[in-house]
């Protein structure tokens, strides 16, 4: 007879040990019967952290309670002085107690327990339950909770009692909600292929990211895409309809870390592509996997300093213009970066906003919509979000000045408009807006909402202003240009010049800021009297 046959039966008499809850999770000893089964777990389960029933937990009830560190037997210390003195024994006991298991269950923490909360059995069946803790990535995740807080690890505290109680309060991020921004698609996953991660720094539907969407289009032919935006969008949505992973992580590099686990984990790449410098917040973790990272370079460095380490991190760099690789050369110098690790590649003047109609029908269009008068007026027309950068005041400013010249102009801005409260640029500018109203109200130019008249005032324009401040290879622009349309830009401030030298944009500049250069190159353009 074991030496253990005593409190064996002891355990199985009070329910502390339950036959089928114990003997699923030992496979070399499910032939014993029940009494074998309990000395099995006296003299090899409980060392081995292995729970008796839901009620007991001998690691838990050693975590929970520092004080018996160093007693020997855990179990007989719970059965003889733990129980009565109310001691904490098994985390599902203990969220029970709380009336926390409900709550855990309906934010996706743990699975749905097989029984329902009256059931006498429920407390063992939610034990089970538990067991998917750090094994299912789609379960709460202990050991992601400390490794992200490790403030609280050491605390005799369960780290799922510890969110639930306070994490959630204090704004505390699990492996749980950032599962929820992953999305798989297995039957787009072909086995046969190689992965490659294609990040973009956000899912708008314009610029940088659109060329990521076009790069990893091009690739599904051949690789499965691993699709990263850091931040959500309209971009998300398309996503998944072409790649079988698509995530959407984050600007903190301890979300990332757990981000890039995941792939690494579950979908394991060699190559990566990144569309901008502004993906840093996530280049910089995915750096330690080792795996080739080629970035585009779509920004000047005057306002992507911040970005600047991923001159060391990233194997490949490939500038979308000259002008873009002059801004960071001083950069590249002086962290010594290899030359033939650089490279310039323009991009395309591609376009899904090629000219749908003719000119004159166009231009109907837009007087119908708009009201403006366009019978035999010069449409110069500009486009963008309307900030700082983009120069939308210097816009107004020749706006003005075109009003004051010999000839018909209407000019015209598109774009997401801007609060009147905005203190970075708003107020400034709508000051700026109602100051330039002539004597009957009336302003230089009409800022129309950025919307489906687009590609409308695109086909209709004579001319295409960008008044950009720095706006590397700005989309309006090849817009602009696959319709022919004339487009004035200033010098150093985009890289539209690389295009031109290629003969694929008609391309005026003139110096930065210079209105009345902008204005007589307008009128030279168009064969206008000076």
């Amino acid at each position: 007879m074991s030496k253990y046959h005593k409190h064996a039966a002891h355990i199985i008499s009070n329910g502390i040990f339950k036959y089928d809850f114990y003997r699923d999770q030992v496979a070399e000893a499910r032939d014993l019967n029940e009494i074998e089964l309990a000395c099995h777990y006296f003299e090899f389960g409980q060392y081995r952290g292995i729970s008796p029933s839901g009620e007991f937990d001998p690691e838990y009830y050693l975590r929970v309670n520092p004080d018996l560190r160093g007693v020997e037997d855990p179990t007989l210390h719970y059965v003889e002085n733990g129980k009565r003195e109310g001691r904490s024994s098994s985390l599902a006991a203990h969220l029970i107690a709380e009336e926390l298991d409900e709550l855990a269950i309906e934010e996706g923490l743990i699975p749905q327990p097989d029984l329902a909360p009256s059931d006498p059995d429920y407390l063992h069946a939610l034990a089970v339950a538990l067991r998917m803790l750090d094994r299912d990535p789609n379960y709460f995740s202990g050991r992601y909770y400390f490794s992200r807080y490790p403030d609280i690890e050491g605390q005799p505290l369960h780290p799922l009692i510890h969110y639930l109680k306070y994490g959630r309060h204090e704004g505390r991020v699990t492996n749980v909600s950032l599962m929820e921004n992953i999305y798989v698609n297995a039957e787009l996953i072909d086995k046969n292929r190689p992965n490659i991660l294609v990040g973009v720094h956000e899912s708008s539907t314009t610029g940088a990211p659109i060329v990521g969407m076009d790069l990893a289009k091009e690739l599904i032919s051949s690789h499965n895409v691993i699709f990263v935006s850091l931040r959500d969008g309209p971009l998300t949505e398309i996503a998944k309809s072409y790649f079988p992973v698509v995530m959407v992580a984050s600007h903190s590099d301890d979300d990332n870390y757990f981000f890039i686990d995941y792939i690494m984990d579950n979908h394991p790449v060699v190559d990566s592509i990144f569309s901008s410098t502004a993906c840093v917040p996530f280049i910089r973790p995915f750096s330690s996997t080792q795996c080739k990272i080629t970035c585009l370079v779509h920004e000047f460095l005057e306002y992507m300093i911040y970005a600047r380490s991923v001159i060391y991190l990233c194997d490949l760099l490939v500038f979308s213009s000259r002008q873009l690789l002059k801004s960071w050369q001083y950069m590249l110098e002086d962290l010594d970066r290899d030359p033939a690790t650089i490279m310039v590649l323009p991009q395309p003047t591609a376009s899904t906003n090629v000219r749908a109609m003719p000119k004159a029908e166009a231009r109907a269009a837009v007087s119908a919509a708009t009201g403006l008068d366009l019978e035999g007026a010069t449409l110069v027309l500009g486009a963008g979000h309307i900030q700082i950068r983009k120069g939308t005041d210097i816009f107004l400013q020749i706006g003005n000045q075109l009003r004051r010249e010999e000839g018909k102009f209407v000019v015209v801005w598109i774009g997401q408009q801007i609060s009147e409260f905005d203190m970075a640029f708003g107020v400034w500018l709508h000051a700026q807006m109602e100051r330039s109203r002539d004597s009957e109200g009336a302003l230089s130019v009409h800022f129309e909402p950025s919307g489906p008249l687009y590609p409308v005032l695109m086909d209709a324009a004579d001319i295409f202003l960008v008044t950009s401040r720095l706006d590397p290879l700005p989309n309006v622009a090849l817009d602009a240009a696959v319709r022919d349309v004339p487009v004035i830009a200033f010098s150093g401030a985009t890289g539209l010049a690389d295009l031109a030298d290629h003969g694929e944009m008609d391309l005026i500049e003139v110096e930065i800021g210079a209105i009345d250069e902008v204005v007589a190159a307008i009128k030279s353009r168009l064969g206008l009297k000076s």
